[in-house]
């Protein structure tokens, strides 16, 4: 009973991890869509403004209107998809550096590596990504985990957006570690 209760635990934890950690790549989304949308504004506002004639530029206006309105209507859910991209794409990184291990294993071992190897460990090792995320966050959890982030406090989020940052570094520095002891171990 303990175990179980332990195990609950742990995945409780892992599930608050991702879930903290799509939460802050979301906002930094949010707030990259932002700027680059002031800065496409400010460069192309004085197109349609100065450049188009009346009747165009009443056309131009009814167009944005209907893009801001219709194909962004929320915001938020355009960048929440964005950031569970990466989020999947940081956590493949980890994946990735066994492997490159294995890889690098079989290549010392047998000198090549056929297709079908290759493809297995590719696979293994999208699946071991896909497994451990999607109970965490291909479900409607997040909008629950969400709500309870918005409301934590400035040091909240501050400690969390340097755990985020910290997971994106150790994601790109897993990768590089990958690739180098592979070819280390095809090169000894």
């Amino acid at each position: 009973m303990n175990k179980i209760i332990t195990k609950h635990m742990n995945k409780q934890k892992f599930e608050y991890f991702l879930n903290a950690v799509l939460y802050c790549l979301w906002l930094f989304d949010l707030k990259c869509n932002s700027v680059i949308s002031k800065a496409c504004d400010f460069i192309f506002s004085p197109i349609p403004k100065y450049l188009l004639p009346k009747k165009l530029k009443e056309r131009y206006y009814e167009g944005q209107k209907y893009v801001n309105d219709n194909l962004y209507w929320n915001k938020k859910n355009f960048n929440l998809g964005w950031a569970d991209y990466n989020l999947m794409t940081i956590c493949s990184f980890y994946s990735c550096f066994l492997m490159f291990i294995i890889m690098g294993v079989v290549l010392k071992l047998k000198g090549e590596i056929n297709t079908f190897t290759l493809l297995a460990l590719v696979v293994t090792s999208s699946g071991i990504c896909y497994i451990s995320t999607y109970k965490t966050l291909y479900t409607d959890q997040y909008k629950q985990y969400f709500k309870r982030f918005v409301k934590k406090d400035a040091h909240w989020h501050k400690k969390w957006k340097i755990i985020t940052i910290a997971f994106f570094l150790g994601a790109f520095a897993s990768l590089l570690l990958g690739v180098i002891t592979a070819c280390a171990i095809v090169t000894s």
